[in-house]
């Protein structure tokens, strides 16, 4: 009985659908491929400010940083399996195992010519700029726009000063505080009404949005040096990002 025991179990083992190697290659180079072609458009840097208010250096460090060493050991595993299975592959998988390291090694150059050398290339977006869409894009569902122009009516000329004030103070609405604001600006526009500014980030940069009245100008943008990108959201409301 042992014995026929044993047998049952090594032919039901057999039967185990094994790992198929050559599917989850294409699974890993669809997902690498994906991510050559969201990374240049800005695609994380707009998730990023969309869903939250995260800073594009954590955005550099962390998940590009991991991702570009998930590329790299992709490249480097291809190469070696490649390189070992040579002669048994068909032409057909030798073009394969090809595109699949080609592709991503491109991406790697690209990326590497970008930043190492002063030439100007339209592969890469500027990461402030996906991040300012994105950041416009949660204000567009996140702010109370009325809300916050019915509190600045009840504002006085003493109490629009241009004094940064750290967020979050009782004096402020809830619109406000909802939308966590580092700091808040109160000041008037050329027309004598207030507009409130609510900035977000630190050291290495910051954004923001500015309302004022419906009537209030809306700036272009200041590509100088601590300048700022700007993208209206709707009269009287603009979002930015510093410059840096």
């Amino acid at each position: 009985m042992d014995k026929k025991e044993n047998i049952e179990t090594a032919q039901t083992e057999e039967r185990k659908p094994r790992i198929n190697w050559n599917k989850w290659d294409a699974v890993i180079f669809v997902a690498v491929v994906a991510f050559i072609i969201i990374v240049p458009l800005g695609g994380i840097e707009y998730l990023e400010a969309r869903f939250g208010t995260s800073s594009i250096l954590f955005d550099t460090c962390f998940v590009y940083l991991t991702l570009g060493i998930f590329i790299i050991v992709f490249l480097i595993v291809g190469a070696i399996q490649l390189l070992c299975n040579w002669r048994r592959y068909t032409r057909r998988k030798k073009l394969i195992k090809s595109l699949q390291i080609g592709i991503p090694f491109v991406f790697v150059a690209s990326f590497a010519i970008s930043i190492l050398t002063p030439i100007e290339t339209h592969l890469w977006q500027p990461g402030y700029k996906p991040f300012t869409h994105g950041f416009r894009a949660r204000m567009r569902s996140k702010a109370d726009i009325e809300a916050i122009r019915d509190w600045m009516n009840t504002l006085s000329k003493e109490d629009c000063t241009a004094e940064n004030f750290i967020a979050p103070q009782s004096k402020f609405p809830e619109s406000f505080k909802v939308l966590k604001p580092r700091y808040v600006n109160l000041d008037m526009d050329k027309n004598g009404n207030p507009k409130v500014r609510l900035t977000w980030g630190g050291g290495f940069g910051h954004w923001g949005i500015e309302i004022g009245m419906e009537d209030m100008e809306v700036p272009p943008s200041d590509f100088s040096c601590f300048g700022e990108y700007r993208l209206p959201l709707e009269s009287g409301v603009y979002v930015w990002h510093e410059l840096q």
